[in-house]
């Protein structure tokens, strides 16, 4: 699963979950600014540190943040499983 510092600039992704070591009150945190599972998110940035941008409110994420919240893109989220 792909994470969202390893995200092109310009991607919109989606969350999938935070990795269950992110301790809760960061991820409480981030939840209150809307990075919720589900939740659509463009990157706007890689360096110096990963910017998104979550229902119009940019976020600058440390690296070892962003290293820990997973994401998926819209187009693997309907590619239909393989027989």
């Amino acid at each position: 699963m792909n994470t969202i510092d390893r995200v092109r600039v310009g991607a919109t992704v989606r969350l999938v979950e935070p990795d269950p070591s992110l301790e809760a009150s960061l991820r409480e945190h981030l939840a209150a600014f809307g990075l919720l599972p589900g939740h659509p998110v463009t990157v706007v940035a890689q360096r110096p540190m990963t910017i998104v941008l979550c229902d119009h409110v940019e976020l600058a994420l440390e690296a070892a943040v962003a290293a820990k919240l997973r994401v998926t893109t819209p187009a693997a989220q309907s590619r239909p499983p393989r027989a």
